[in-house]
């Protein structure tokens, strides 16, 4: 007997290994997304700690005063001084403090009228323009108790790669500023 085919049995099998290898694969790419995308949060968050303070100290900044010349916000000025991407980081106000302030966007969410919005982890880098202090806090990512936002996966992954007392509070005002 000569066979020019595969069997329908033969064809079934190969069918259902591809659905196995499918299932197992497509939740690690997923996870393999997120991870990559919680590795550039943290070195957009580490680069802006970092350039904030340079930048007030630099141009002589008073962060008590108000916003600096060309920016609508203090939010707007730490998004410009980080470099960050305004796909990934919106400026806001935090909560009730009115606190200007820097966000991470989390997933793209779609809404029920098939329109994407992007979710949230609430405010983690802050500027108290009361104190002059720059605060931060992944405390403040929602899914964690306080914290504001409306993220999903990304947020609490991102919140969960810094360890309880990872918050910092850098002081930014200085009482005699140098005059050139």
């Amino acid at each position: 007997m000569k066979r020019e085919a595969f069997s329908m049995i033969e064809l079934v099998f190969v069918i259902v290994i591809l659905g196995v290898l499918a299932a197992v694969a497509i939740p690690r790419f997923v996870t393999t997304r997120t991870d990559a995308q919680v590795a550039m949060a943290r070195s957009d968050i580490a680069t802006t700690l970092k350039a904030i303070p340079a930048r007030v100290f630099a141009e002589n900044l008073d962060p008590t005063t108000s916003t600096p010349t060309g920016f609508l916000s203090w939010g707007e000025w730490m998004i410009d001084t980080g470099g960050l991407d305004r796909a990934r980081w919106m400026a806001q106000t935090s909560g009730t403090s009115g606190k200007p302030g820097i966000a991470p966007i989390g997933n793209v969410k779609t809404t029920g009228s098939g329109t994407h919005s992007k979710g949230n982890c609430g405010t983690i880098i802050q500027l108290d323009t009361s104190t002059g202090n720059l605060i931060f806090d992944p405390n403040q990512m929602s899914g964690v108790t306080g914290g504001g936002g409306s993220g999903g996966t990304f947020c609490k992954q991102l919140n969960l790669s810094y360890p309880s007392g990872s918050n910092r509070i850098i002081p930014l005002a200085t009482t005699g500023a140098v005059k050139f």
